[in-house]
Protein backbone atom coordinates (compact mmCIF):
# COMPACT_ATOMS: atom_id res chain seq x y z
CA UNK A 1 0.00 0.00 0.00
CA UNK A 2 1.40 3.22 -0.57
CA UNK A 3 2.03 6.02 1.92
CA UNK A 4 1.98 9.75 1.54
CA UNK A 5 3.50 11.44 4.50
CA UNK A 6 3.14 15.28 4.62
CA UNK A 7 5.14 17.51 7.40
CA UNK A 8 3.28 20.68 6.60
CA UNK A 9 4.06 21.97 10.13
CA UNK A 10 7.40 21.39 11.76
CA UNK A 11 6.76 17.75 13.21
CA UNK A 12 8.91 15.13 11.50
CA UNK A 13 11.53 17.68 10.43
CA UNK A 14 12.78 20.72 12.27
CA UNK A 15 12.80 22.37 9.44
CA UNK A 16 13.95 25.70 10.88
CA UNK A 17 16.73 24.26 12.13
CA UNK A 18 17.34 22.83 8.73
CA UNK A 19 16.92 26.12 7.16
CA UNK A 20 19.37 28.17 9.75
CA UNK A 21 22.00 25.66 8.90
CA UNK A 22 21.38 26.18 5.38
CA UNK A 23 21.10 30.18 5.80
CA UNK A 24 24.52 29.87 7.53
CA UNK A 25 26.16 27.62 4.77
CA UNK A 26 25.00 30.35 2.39
CA UNK A 27 25.67 33.57 3.98
CA UNK A 28 29.93 32.28 4.48
CA UNK A 29 29.48 30.46 1.04
CA UNK A 30 28.32 34.37 -0.59
CA UNK A 31 30.47 36.15 1.87
CA UNK A 32 27.78 37.81 2.94
CA UNK A 33 27.08 38.97 6.47
CA UNK A 34 26.37 36.16 8.88
CA UNK A 35 24.73 38.06 11.16
CA UNK A 36 22.06 38.83 8.68
CA UNK A 37 20.86 34.82 9.15
CA UNK A 38 18.39 36.21 11.77
CA UNK A 39 16.96 38.79 9.73
CA UNK A 40 16.59 35.87 6.66
CA UNK A 41 14.94 33.72 9.88
CA UNK A 42 12.61 36.51 9.74
CA UNK A 43 11.67 36.94 6.09
CA UNK A 44 11.04 33.13 5.93
CA UNK A 45 8.84 33.32 8.49
CA UNK A 46 8.92 29.97 9.18
CA UNK A 47 8.60 28.66 5.85
CA UNK A 48 5.50 30.80 5.50
CA UNK A 49 6.73 33.34 3.28
CA UNK A 50 7.04 32.28 -0.82
CA UNK A 51 10.04 31.23 -1.83
CA UNK A 52 10.02 34.02 -4.44
CA UNK A 53 8.90 36.55 -2.05
CA UNK A 54 12.21 35.07 0.15
CA UNK A 55 14.71 35.35 -2.87
CA UNK A 56 13.93 39.06 -4.03
CA UNK A 57 14.18 40.36 -0.58
CA UNK A 58 17.60 39.07 -0.37
CA UNK A 59 18.00 40.40 -4.09
CA UNK A 60 17.22 43.85 -2.50
CA UNK A 61 19.12 43.64 0.49
CA UNK A 62 22.84 42.06 -1.31
CA UNK A 63 21.64 43.68 -4.68
CA UNK A 64 24.66 42.29 -7.05
CA UNK A 65 26.41 40.42 -4.45
CA UNK A 66 23.55 38.36 -4.28
CA UNK A 67 23.91 34.97 -6.21
CA UNK A 68 22.36 34.28 -9.81
CA UNK A 69 19.07 34.73 -10.42
CA UNK A 70 16.20 34.88 -7.62
CA UNK A 71 15.35 31.53 -8.06
CA UNK A 72 18.72 30.23 -7.12
CA UNK A 73 18.70 32.05 -3.74
CA UNK A 74 15.84 29.74 -2.64
CA UNK A 75 16.97 26.91 -4.44
CA UNK A 76 19.97 25.80 -1.97
CA UNK A 77 19.13 22.52 -0.95
CA UNK A 78 18.08 22.13 3.19
CA UNK A 79 17.78 18.20 2.66
CA UNK A 80 21.69 17.92 4.08
CA UNK A 81 20.72 19.62 6.45
CA UNK A 82 17.49 18.78 7.84
CA UNK A 83 16.97 16.18 10.46
CA UNK A 84 13.75 14.97 12.35
CA UNK A 85 12.80 16.58 15.45
CA UNK A 86 14.56 15.25 18.85
CA UNK A 87 11.33 13.99 20.31
CA UNK A 88 9.87 12.28 17.07
CA UNK A 89 13.29 10.49 16.42
CA UNK A 90 12.89 9.31 19.95
CA UNK A 91 9.69 7.84 19.41
CA UNK A 92 11.13 5.94 16.26
CA UNK A 93 13.51 4.14 18.19
CA UNK A 94 14.06 0.69 17.02
CA UNK A 95 12.72 -1.16 19.75
CA UNK A 96 9.55 0.87 20.73
CA UNK A 97 6.60 -0.87 20.88
CA UNK A 98 3.59 0.00 18.79
CA UNK A 99 1.60 -0.30 21.39
CA UNK A 100 3.39 2.29 23.29
CA UNK A 101 1.57 4.74 21.43
CA UNK A 102 2.94 7.19 19.01
CA UNK A 103 4.98 9.43 21.16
Amino acid sequence: MPLLLLDLDNTLVDRDAAFRAAVADFLVEHALPVHDAEWLMTVDAGGYTPRAEVARAVRARYGARAPGPPSAICSTGVRPTASSCPARSAARSPGRSPAAGPW
